[in-house]
């Protein structure tokens, strides 16, 4: 994965985040505290996902 293809993840993190955070919910304060809470979520599991990847990838190297 290069660095152009990062600049994907984000914008794609906040529409997966303004979907589930979206569903289910009635009212604007609990519809936009839910997508900053499954916004946050998504991202340490990218970066926890992403450095546990690349420590394997160093032991193994």
């Amino acid at each position: 994965m290069s660095w152009s293809d990062l600049i994907w993840l984000p914008p794609v993190m906040i529409a997966v985040a303004m979907v589930l955070g979206a569903t289910g919910r009635h009212g604007a304060r609990e519809v936009t505290r839910s997508i900053v809470h499954t916004f946050i979520a998504l991202t340490l599991g990218v970066v926890i996902v992403g450095l546990v990847i690349h420590v394997v990838a160093q032991v193994f190297a």
